[in-house]
C-alpha cells in the first residue's frame, strides 16, 4: 500500500499539478502554491478530528439504524466541501480570488485535498483491511484509478463553490451547490452497499464506476471551459474562418459537422446561415 500511495501522489502532482503551474499567471503562483499546501491536511483532520467524534456522538444519541445510515452519506459533503475552503478566511486569498484565475485556486484546493485523501485512505485501508494493503502495489490499481480521480472531481466541486461566491457573491448558495454536486457523486457508491442496483456485484460496480468516470470528466470539462472560456477554447481548438455568405471572419464554434482536419460544416455567427468552411492559416 505505501508504493501504491507513492506511485499515486506523484502521478496526482504530474497529471493535475503539471498544467495547474503552467497554466497559472506567474505572478500568481506562489499564492497558488500555498493553498496547496495548506489543503493537504484537512482530509486527515476532518475525518479524525470531525467526521469519527460526530458518528460517535450520533450513535450514543440515534443508536445504529436506518437514520444514522441515511446522516452517514452526507458526512463526506457537509465536512470536506468547506474544508477546501477555509483559505478564504486569510485575506490575501480572497483577493487574489479573480474570475480570470479562480480555475486555477478551484484545482489547486481540489488537488491539495485530494492529495491529503490519498493518505488518508491508505492509512484506513491499513488499518481496517490489511489483507489488502499487503497486496503488491500493481494489484492496488482500483486505488490509484479512483483516487487520481478524485483530484479532478474534488477541483470540479470547489470550482462549483468558487464560481457562485466570486462571479455572484453567494458564498452559502455556492457551498451548498458544491455540497449537493458531492452528495450526488458519492450516492452511487451507497446505493452499491444497500444492493440498489442489484445483487450482481460485477455490473454494480461497473455502474458506479462508469457514474465515478462521468463526474470526473465533467468536473474536467468545467474546469478547462471556466479556464479558457467557451469561446476561446473553440479558437484554439478550431481556429477562424472566413464565411462565405458575408465575408466575415469569424471564431468557430464547437458546435459543427466535422468534414476533415479543418473541412467543417458550420452556421456563421453573423448572416446566421450555413456554410463549408475551411480554418484561415494565421
Amino acid at each position: 500500500m505505501s508504493t501504491a500511495l507513492v506511485i499515486t501522489f506523484v502521478l496526482g502532482l504530474a497529471i493535475f499539478g503539471t498544467p495547474l503551474w503552467l497554466l497559472t499567471p506567474r505572478e500568481q503562483r506562489s499564492r497558488v502554491l500555498v493553498c496547496l499546501v495548506l489543503i493537504l491536511p484537512m482530509s486527515w483532520l476532518m475525518f479524525h478530528m470531525v467526521r469519527l467524534p460526530a458518528d460517535k456522538w450520533l450513535i450514543k444519541t440515534l443508536g445504529e439504524g436506518e437514520l444514522l445510515t441515511w446522516i452517514r452519506t452526507a458526512y463526506a459533503p457537509l465536512t470536506e466541501e468547506p474544508a477546501k475552503l477555509w483559505p478564504l478566511l486569510l485575506p490575501w486569498v480572497r483577493k487574489a480570488i479573480t474570475r480570470e484565475n479562480v480555475a486555477c485556486f478551484a484545482l489547486a484546493l481540489g488537488l491539495g485535498f485530494a492529495l491529503g485523501e490519498m493518505v488518508t485512505i491508505a492509512d484506513l485501508v491499513t488499518v481496517r483491511q490489511p489483507k489488502i494493503a499487503a497486496l503488491p502495489w500493481y494489484e492496488l490499481g482500483g486505488f490509484i484509478q479512483e483516487r487520481l480521480m478524485t483530484c479532478g472531481i474534488h477541483a470540479g466541486m470547489t470550482a462549483v463553490a468558487l464560481v457562485i461566491w466570486r462571479f455572484h457573491s453567494r458564498f452559502a448558495l455556492g457551498l451548498l451547490l458544491a455540497m449537493i454536486a458531492h452528495y450526488l457523486a458519492n450516492f452511487p457508491i451507497s446505493m452499491k452497499n444497500w444492493g440498489w442496483l442489484g445483487g450482481n456485484a460485477n455490473v454494480s460496480m461497473a455502474i458506479v464506476s462508469i457514474w465515478v468516470v462521468l463526474c470526473f470528466l465533467a468536473a474536467i470539462a468545467a474546469l478547462v471551459l471556466l479556464r479558457f472560456g467557451r469561446s476561446s477554447l473553440s479558437t484554439r481548438l478550431y481556429g477562424r474562418a472566413l464565411c462565405p455568405g458575408c465575408g466575415t471572419i469569424y471564431d468557430r464554434s464547437m458546435w459543427a459537422m466535422n468534414l476533415g482536419l479543418s473541412l467543417r460544416y458550420e452556421r456563421c455567427p453573423h448572416c446566421r446561415k450555413w456554410h463549408t468552411t475551411t480554418a484561415l492559416k494565421e
